[in-house]
């Protein structure tokens, strides 16, 4: 690929992500990065922008790959954010089996499925992610703990006559 058409597809995907992020055009700082003598040492080159260190630096390579910088705090704050996220996502997709299996006190079957999520972290230290399948997790408290879900079918082959 020639050096002007990869300028081009590489701003291009800038741009792309610049508009993702919400980034106005005149906000966002392109740095190419560059070989020296010493291996040791790389150098940057403004490409566009300022060198403002409060907003994210868009950083291409000698490969056409673009990489992002940020300070820590921004970075950590994503971070923070995403695990929010991440947590919330969790929450709903638990919720959800839970009210699709017909609890009896919601709370009670919530408590039962974090106090087991909560053992198995204890258990599992060298690693903060668990990997959780959701619906075998409410299906086992069910069967374990069946004085926590109604039991329809069971309920209506007990009446006669439906009754």
């Amino acid at each position: 690929m020639k050096e002007p058409t990869l300028a081009k597809a590489v701003q291009k995907q800038i741009d792309e992500i610049a508009k993702s992020l919400d980034l106005a055009q005149g906000g966002r700082t392109v740095l190419r990065l560059g070989d020296t003598d010493d291996p040791n040492k790389k150098t940057l080159e403004l490409i566009s922008g300022e060198w403002d260190t409060s907003k994210p630096w868009f950083i291409i390579d000698e490969g056409g790959k673009i990489h992002a910088l940020t300070n820590i705090e921004s970075f950590m704050h994503f971070i923070r954010s995403l695990h929010g996220v991440s947590s919330e996502n969790f929450s709903l997709k638990l919720e959800k089996a839970i009210w699709r299996n017909l609890p009896v006190d919601f709370g009670d079957v919530w408590a039962v499925a974090i106090g087991e999520l909560e053992s198995r972290l204890a258990k599992n230290r060298d690693s903060r992610i668990l990997e959780v399948d959701i619906e075998r997790l409410v299906r086992r408290i069910r069967k374990e703990h069946p004085n926590l879900f109604y039991h329809i079918k069971d309920d209506m082959l007990e009446r006669p006559n439906g009754e």
